[in-house]
This record gives structure tokens, sequence and C-alpha cells, in this order.
């Protein structure tokens, strides 16, 4: 297993809106370390830390806070500005590494291609399942193969691959995926050109009306 990521945290302290506003100037994102034994954490993590987060999901990582020493969290949530997708906030979950714990992770499709070119397009209904595992085993997504859905069969979370040591938390008949049948659109008709219409001026003469 590779190294985990450690990312770089100090202690947040005026609690403020001006605080959190001059944390995101400077470049930084400001946060919360909690968890079943830790007290929440007010922290800001360092901008070219925060970049080692970048393509992953919710990871392990460990927190290494100044002054307080290295927390093992999951990262819970990145909260993003709407407009720019720059990250706001970010929510840390500490864990202890011996205790399973249950996570979302995401579900990525396999196989859309195999599924399109026999008429099909698919209708995605669950995009993350819940699992339980060590914080260590945690994967970062799950791929799940449809290639073989035909037009009107679904794929549920009985079909998923986990990896070892990983439980499914949801419902064995949760459909995560339906094979639709795709509908060709109407061809375009062509409208015939309107005549204009005539209307009468006052003098009786015919002119053509404006459409």
């Amino acid at each position: 297993m590779a190294d985990r990521i450690t990312l770089e945290a100090h202690k947040r302290t005026a609690l403020s809106k001006g605080e959190r506003n001059r944390i995101r100037a400077a470049g930084d994102i400001p946060g919360i370390v909690y968890g079943k034994e830790q007290e929440p954490t007010p922290i800001y993590i360092k901008g070219e830390s925060f970049k080692q987060l970048r393509h992953h999901g919710k990871i392990l990582v460990d927190v290494s806070i100044d002054g307080t020493g290295t927390v093992s969290a999951m990262v819970n949530e990145i909260e993003r500005d709407m407009l720019n997708r720059k990250p706001m906030h970010i929510d840390l979950y500490a864990v202890n590494l011996l205790e399973p714990i249950n996570v979302d992770v995401q579900i990525i499709l396999d196989g859309l291609e195999a599924v399109e070119k026999r008429g099909a397009v698919i209708q995605q209904n669950l995009r993350e399942v819940t699992v339980r595992c060590l914080p260590t085993e945690v994967p970062e997504y799950i791929l799940h193969n449809i290639a073989m859905l035909e037009v009107g069969e679904n794929s549920t979370c009985a079909d998923l691959q986990l990896p070892k040591n990983v439980t499914l938390q949801n419902e064995a008949t949760d459909v995560i995926a339906m094979a639709m049948e795709a509908k060709n659109p109407e061809p375009e008709t062509e409208i015939e050109p309107k005549e204009p219409e005539l209307v009468h001026d006052t003098e009786g003469k015919g002119k053509e009306a404006k459409v």
C-alpha cells in the first residue's frame, strides 16, 4: 500500500467569518477535525499541502496539526465554491485505525460504450454505496462493470465486486444502474413557407401584412 498523504494543518483561533476569509485569501483552506475519540478541532490546511488531495475521494490521511501531533482521519467532505469549484472548507473524521468504520464510496461504471452499442442508455440510480471495513482498507472507489447489460436489464448491489475485507451495508437488491432503450429523435418536418396575408388600407388597396 502506498504511503498515506500527510496534510500540514494549523489550529484556528478566532473562529470568525473574517478569519476564514483571511485564510482563503492566503490560499489556505479552513476545516475541522472531529470524531468519536476526537474533540472537534477547527484547523486550516496549507494550500500546497491540500493540493495532494487533487483527484482523490474519501481517503485516509494523516493530519499533522502544528503543536498538537498527528491524527489519522478520513476526508469526509470538501465544500467547494459553486462557480469556480475552489475549495472552501474541509471536514476530516478522525478514526481509530484498528476499528472498522462505515463510509460512503463512489461507484464508477465501466463498460458504458458496449451497452450503448446495443442501442441502450444507462440510468445510474446509485452513485455511492456504504461499506464497512478498517480505515486502512477503505477503497477510494468501486469499479463496476456493466458491459453485459441488455436493454431492460438492471444491475444491483449484489453484482458488485468488493475488495477483500470490505462488506456492503446497502441492500443487495438496491439497483445501481438500468439499461433503457435509446429513443431516436423525431425526424424534423419541413415547415411550408407561409403565404403573406393581405390586409386592406383605407383606400382599399391591398398590402402585405408583417408576420
